[in-house]
């Protein structure tokens, strides 16, 4: 398989592409089964992760052994605990495989001659880190405002994606309930919609 940069990066990071050629040794190759988890939490983050093919979920269990999901990331995204990984800093989450993933990896210290190398780099990544930041946010709010109901029916509208590829009980702890209140949302909200 060929390292190449998967459509959406080309045009988020477009002197990645622009340089593509050159910058590609950097990038290694990684096929991993499901279930493979890539950063634990506790370690630091040496790796940035581009999918190519797969899903991935970053996580963290609380003290009191609950599992909360913050992301779940598809195709052509960039993946990192990224306090962890600017910061080499212990991550206070976890990295999965939910499906078999092919990704592209970058370690750390690539990372950092790509962006001593093109200073535009780092301009673009910014922006990309600014924007996600900002779709967390907005789902933070929809998590804190509304009802487990609507949590559901914004994640329908929002990722549809999310519900043909991650199992109900990881989509549970992204929305902050149990796997049964989930179940008992899609049946109800089945039957509201189902003809008569």
């Amino acid at each position: 398989m060929t390292n190449d940069l998967p459509a959406y990066l080309r045009v988020k990071f477009p002197e990645l592409a622009a340089h593509w050629a050159t910058i590609q040794p950097k990038f290694q190759t990684q096929t991993v089964p499901a279930q493979t988890t890539l950063l634990a939490a506790g370690d630091v983050a040496t790796t940035l992760y581009l999918i190519v093919q797969g899903s991935l979920r970053m996580w963290r269990t609380t003290a009191s052994g609950k599992d909360i999901t913050f992301q779940f990331f598809f195709e052509n995204q960039p993946v990192a605990s990224f306090e962890s990984f600017y910061l080499q800093q212990p991550s206070e989450s976890a990295i999965t495989t939910l499906e078999p993933t092919t990704l592209l990896t970058l370690s750390k210290t690539n990372f950092d001659v790509l962006r001593q190398a093109y200073p535009e780099f780092e301009v673009s990544l910014n922006r990309w880190l600014c924007e996600r930041f900002m779709a967390y946010r907005r789902r933070v709010y929809t998590q804190l405002q509304a009802t487990p109901t609507g949590r559901y029916q914004a994640l329908v509208a929002d990722n549809p994606e999310v519900l043909d590829r991650v199992p109900l009980h990881e989509i549970a702890t992204y929305l902050g309930m149990t796997p049964v209140s989930l179940s008992r949302i899609r049946s109800r909200l089945g039957r509201e919609t189902s003809p008569e």
